[in-house]
């Protein structure tokens, strides 16, 4: 039986060594050396570039690959728990967080506004309602929208885009008659 020459056997060791199946073995021999989750790809990408400049010094005659590469890592390993203990974390303070739920004032002026918007769309034409509900507010696409009216496609865009301008102009009108109202109360 041949032997392999040394140039063939560091070529086979490569290609068992440069796998996937080798990297989520090297986050395995992690885990088992006490490196937290949230350090092991660092560390591994520690212990792959250790091994990828190395790799001109391996020879083959001396061991399998796998056990070359886990030394690898327990020394990479070993070098994280050192310097873990050299390491200060800088404690603070807890910080206050604002109350996520919204005031009074807030959820009084977020209902006016959204009854006034509803208000804004049921004075739209009918026609133009309907397509501006099923598309922006139930999300339906206006493909389906189409076909479930009968209409050609472009229709509905043109009647969606007259929807909109009639909704702004109606919620223009009454941001100026708001307006209009609170200065003349306050004469």
């Amino acid at each position: 039986m041949d032997r392999l020459s040394n140039e063939d056997e560091r070529a086979a060791a490569h290609a068992r060594l440069f796998c996937p199946v080798q990297i989520r073995a090297v986050l395995r021999w992690l885990g088992r050396l006490g490196v937290p989750w949230c350090h092991r790809t660092d560390v591994a990408g520690q212990v792959w570039l250790n091994a990828w400049e190395s790799w001109p010094r391996f020879d083959p005659k001396r061991g399998r690959p796998e056990r070359w590469l886990n030394a690898i890592t327990v020394h990479v390993a070993s070098h994280y728990h050192q310097r873990m203990q050299h390491r200060r974390e800088e404690l603070v303070d807890l910080i206050d967080v604002a109350d996520p739920a919204p005031d009074a004032a807030a959820t009084m002026e977020y209902d006016s506004i959204r009854s006034g918007t509803i208000n804004a769309v049921n004075e739209l034409d009918p026609q133009l309602r309907f397509v501006l509900v099923a598309h922006d507010l139930d999300g339906i696409p206006m493909a389906q929208v189409a076909e479930d009216a009968g209409l050609p496609l472009s229709t509905l865009y043109k009647r969606r885009t007259k929807a909109l301008d009639a909704l702004r102009d109606i919620m223009g009108l009454r941001v100026t008659m708001e307006g209009l109202a609170r200065r003349v109360g306050s004469q």
